[in-house]
């Protein structure tokens, strides 16, 4: 009981302190075209999962080239971090085919064992067969991070670096085309509604996983290894690419642009205080996680503390009044 009443207290200072950010101070809140479940399905994987899925097809396949043509390490460097940021971005919130293929154990897990990579590097791996052998922890974009950013490359740890980025870009493409596919469904209420729900669940999910894996979790551990994405030195980078695609799916592009996003839906329900509600949260949330920096923890506990807010305001405000039930998936992190 005295958890639900310490987060009833935080609704209503959250509504009052919000209320004051800059989201606030736009123009009075209109309501958006009215959506069914079907229409923003539709709309959201039109709008927002197939658009990211291409970009971290063609950014991945980018990479694969490259590398298939010999390791220039600095343009294969610029082009991993290219399709690094795509990947977050797109499995900011992850949905469909990213959960039922567990394509972030996949491609990225993390952190990675460099003698893990070292070991498979060593047995002169083929085809992507043998690959699946290997295991995860050698695999993906933190290994290929790993060996884009040593001194130098070797035959084999070229060859081998090729092979993951091939693989990086067959599931890329797999996953593509099972958005695509999904979008061109005949969505009915019956079929969106649980879709529906799921979004919202890894939505806050999401939230939780950049508040605490990515970010809470190494500030604790207060080791420079333990951030995402050390080795290239694009933690920060990381942090942002994947608040981007949260924000897109919460907010869309603004108001000009949102039927595809969450808040359009709200919008579109005619909830004008929650829509307003989420825009000030989303604001406030994103000031805080650009200003992140490793180097400076008071930024980083800011940020911690506002994806707490942000995780609670649409676990506990916005999924009950949508009638979602929010659960959790092994995509949700520890």
């Amino acid at each position: 009981m005295t958890i639900l009443l310490h987060r009833r207290h935080w609704l209503a200072l959250a509504a009052s302190t919000l209320a004051s950010a800059s989201w606030a101070k736009q123009p009075a809140r209109i309501a958006s075209p009215q959506l069914s479940h079907s229409q923003y399905v539709h709309n959201g994987l039109r709008q927002h999962f197939v658009p990211a899925a291409q970009a971290f097809a063609k950014s991945s396949a980018a990479l694969r080239d490259q590398l298939a043509s010999g390791c220039a390490q600095q343009a294969a460097r610029e082009l991993w971090r290219t399709a690094m940021l795509d990947w977050e971005r797109l499995s900011a919130v992850a949905v469909g085919p990213l959960l039922e293929r567990r394509t972030a154990r996949t491609l990225d897990f993390w952190p990675t064992r460099p003698s893990m990579v070292t070991a498979a590097v060593q047995t002169r791996p083929q085809d992507a067969t043998a690959l699946d052998k290997i295991g995860a922890p050698a695999t993906g974009l933190p290994a290929l991070e790993w060996l884009l950013w040593q001194p130098a490359l070797d035959t084999d740890s070229c060859a081998y670096a090729a092979l993951l980025a091939a693989a990086c870009t067959t599931e890329a493409d797999t996953v593509l085309a099972a958005f695509q596919d999904l979008a061109q469904r005949n969505w009915t209420e019956e079929t969106a509604f649980p879709v529906f729900q799921e979004w919202v669940g890894q939505a806050v999910g999401g939230l939780e996983q950049l508040r605490w894996k990515k970010i809470g979790k190494p500030a604790r551990a207060a080791r420079a290894t333990d951030w995402p994405r050390a080795t290239s030195r694009s933690t920060r980078a990381s942090w942002q690419a994947s608040w981007d695609g949260l924000q897109h799916f919460l907010v869309g592009n603004g108001r000009a642009d949102e039927l595809g996003s969450l808040n359009g839906f709200i919008a579109g329900d005619n909830q004008l205080p929650l829509s307003a509600l989420l825009e000030a949260m989303v604001e406030q949330t994103r000031t805080r996680v650009l200003a992140a920096d490793p180097a400076r923890p008071a930024s980083t506990a800011a940020a911690v503390a506002a994806l707490a807010q942000a995780k609670l305001l649409l676990q506990d405000k916005i999924a009950p009044e949508l009638q979602t039930m929010v659960g959790f998936s092994d995509a949700d992190g520890d």
